[in-house]
């Protein structure tokens, strides 16, 4: 199947020059850092909610009492669980800027996706957080705690524990939005789905790779990251190849009214 022939920029629509991206991209940034700022002062005021909910991983593992090991330790934590459940909650705004980023080297037909960018995006990216924490970290702290010699009494510092909660939910956020980032870029004919499948092969150890960077050293956990990983590329595969399909970008001329 040859190659569908690259369709020239739209007429009519000015070229940004590198600076002007550069200037652009930190608007974005600005605003995007805003909303969560916004969200973070929000947020900060639960702090405490949040410490007990997200404690629940272990405590459904194990009936444990955290311990605190310096004088700050346990609101720094709060500040941290603020910072974060904001990047949650702020996911939506932070995800129409970088569709506004973008958007001037889109054509109009395809600006009209930016609902379903934006939806999907925060869709994936909160869903990934709620199967760390709800899957993953039960299941991991089961695993690491029966692995435990009976001779080793655990005990959970409240900085490490959050810190591997936060993570976690993290990394399974970002690596949830696999699927919705093959779809743009075929959708925007970019990479053509044929790419996918000639790299399928290698995907399977970067998945792996990937995994092994992103979660703590042991075999349990980082397979339930890969396995999503793989999962979420034969989705975007799929996904990819149907919007691929749906037929050629349209020119887009400036029409000269007749004078």
């Amino acid at each position: 199947m040859s190659e569908p022939a690259v369709v020239p920029p739209a007429a009519g629509v000015p070229r940004m020059t590198f600076m002007q991206h550069l200037v652009e991209l930190r608007r974005r940034l600005l605003w995007a850092l805003v909303g969560v700022f916004i969200a973070a002062a929000v947020c900060l005021t639960f702090s405490a909610e949040l410490f007990e909910w997200l404690r629940t991983p272990l405590a459904s593992v194990k009936q444990e009492t955290l311990i605190v090991l310096t004088p700050l330790e346990l609101y720094v934590t709060y500040l941290k669980l603020g910072v974060v459940a904001a990047l949650f909650v702020s996911a939506p705004w932070c995800l129409y800027q970088v569709w506004l980023f973008v958007a001037p080297g889109l054509y109009s037909h395809e600006k009209r996706w930016v609902v379903p960018f934006v939806s999907l995006g925060t869709l994936f990216f909160v869903g990934g957080g709620l199967f760390a924490f709800y899957v993953v970290l039960p299941m991991g702290f089961q695993y690491v705690l029966a692995e435990m010699p009976k001779t080793v009494e655990p005990r959970f510092s409240v900085a490490l524990y959050f810190d591997l909660v936060i993570n976690l939910s993290l990394a399974f956020g970002v690596v949830f939005e696999l699927p919705l980032v093959m779809w743009v870029l075929s959708a925007a004919r970019i990479v053509n789905p044929a790419f996918y499948t000639r790299v399928r092969r290698y995907w399977i150890v970067v998945a792996f790779v990937v995994a092994a960077i992103l979660t703590p050293p042991d075999p349990f956990t980082q397979t339930l990251m890969a396995i999503p990983l793989l999962v979420f590329f034969e989705v975007g595969a799929l996904g990819a190849r149907l919007l691929y399909r749906r037929g050629e970008r349209p020119v887009e001329s400036a029409v000269t009214p007749a004078g």
